[in-house]
């Protein structure tokens, strides 16, 4: 009997173990099946997010008027977009094949391998061959990756049209200049010729008034001459130790009388052991001429200009320095633009177009140099010119 009590506690036991484990099983088997779901939903999620992100830098890259292209580490093509196929009349698959190989210039392909190589951004000035003469605006951005460079992305902006355009004023203001220049030194030279000869008063104050306006028109058909041959990027910088106080002391001599009818004092404070800077002798008389005779002309009678002189750690650096009315703050970034003056009114009392500093601001950056102002309304300018420390050629030497 006892036996058959302890057979049937046993199956009991059994068949609740049992009924346990099923359950278990059977909640398990729901937990996987809503972890499924929501994985499934997670998942689902993600992929129209990452559709709607696609298709927006689809739109966004398909809408740009500017060429874009993506290429990852090694310099192999990604993607680009609809407006950088046209640019380049590409047909057929282009993706996963080499920049290189495709746009055909070794100019990008170092700017492309330089962002790779440092991780900074870059911006280069490219002419390309194919298609033929299209100039590009190309700005190189490095992709990262949880903080890892992946890629490089490229716009390229087209300047073909603007640089066409820019060629033909270059033309036309070199060809008027030239036209012009031949008739202007037969009136010059005619006039100066009355001039000597003996003249009632009333016809010489005439031959004075276009003897003098001939001459202005003269020095603004050199300068148009000069500017447009700088911006040709034909002008050659041969340059030569030069010793700064004799140099300055000469320069100074063909203003002395100019500075007399103001009595303005010109104090040339550079030192006579002061080092020689490495420049071209006639860009860097033509730079300190544009300088000296601005600060004349606008500094009031009985002022002062100063010429300095020093030696920074990296460049040799001349400065004028005037006791004029100054340049407003609004003024100083645009006074080295092509025609642009100050004081329109002032300008045309004191003679020139404008092209005076902007000339000079080409001269000082052919040398590698560049070119500051100091200023303020009342408180006189100061014009710093900074020449890099290099070598003269040895030809030149």
């Amino acid at each position: 009997m006892l036996g058959i009590l302890l057979f049937i506690l046993i199956g009991a036991l059994l068949l609740l173990a049992a009924f346990f484990l099923v359950r278990r099983e059977r909640q398990s088997r729901d937990a996987l099946e809503r972890q499924r779901k929501q994985l499934d939903k997670k998942l689902k999620d993600t992929l129209e997010r990452l559709e709607e992100e696609r298709a927006r830098l689809e739109t966004t890259f398909g809408g740009m008027t500017e060429g874009v292209l993506l290429t990852d580490a090694r310099g192999d093509i990604l993607h680009l977009n609809p407006a950088f196929q046209e640019m380049f009349s590409l047909q057929g698959k282009v993706e996963g094949r080499s920049a290189l190989e495709v746009l055909a210039s070794v100019a990008s392909d170092d700017a492309i391998q330089e962002v790779i190589r440092t991780g900074k951004s870059a911006e280069r000035e490219i002419t390309f061959e194919k298609p033929k003469g299209r100039v590009f605006q190309v700005h190189f951005s490095p992709m990262r990756r949880d903080g890892k460079l992946f890629g490089v992305v490229s716009v390229f902006h087209d300047l073909t049209e603007i640089r066409r355009l820019e060629q033909v004023r270059r033309d036309f203001i070199a060809n008027l200049s030239h036209e012009l220049k031949t008739p202007l030194t037969a009136i010059r030279g005619f006039s100066e010729t009355l001039l000597e000869e003996e003249n009632p008063e009333e016809s010489k104050k005439h031959l004075e008034v276009i003897f003098r306006h001939a001459t202005d028109l003269s020095h603004l058909m050199e300068n148009l001459l000069n500017l447009s041959k700088i911006e040709s990027g034909k002008e050659e910088v041969l340059s030569e130790s030069i010793a700064v106080k004799p140099f300055m002391e000469r320069l100074l001599e063909r203003f002395s009388a100019q500075a007399r009818v103001k009595r303005i004092e010109i104090l040339n404070e550079i030192p006579e052991n002061a080092p020689p800077v490495v420049a071209d002798p006639t860009k860097l008389n033509q730079i300190l001429t544009n300088l000296v005779d601005n600060a004349i002309k606008y500094t009031p009678e009985g002022g002062k200009i100063w010429i300095h002189s020093r030696v920074l750690p990296e460049a040799h650096q001349l400065e004028v320095e005037d006791t004029g009315p100054g340049i407003p703050k609004e003024d100083r970034e645009r006074i080295f633009e092509r025609f642009y003056r100050v004081d329109k009114a002032r300008s045309r009392d004191t003679g020139g177009a404008g092209l005076g500093l902007a000339i000079v601001k080409h001269l000082v950056e052919l040398h590698g140099g560049r070119i500051s102002v100091e200023s303020g309304s009342g408180k006189g300018s100061c014009f710093r010119v900074s020449f890099p420390l290099l070598s003269p050629s040895p030809a030149q030497s």
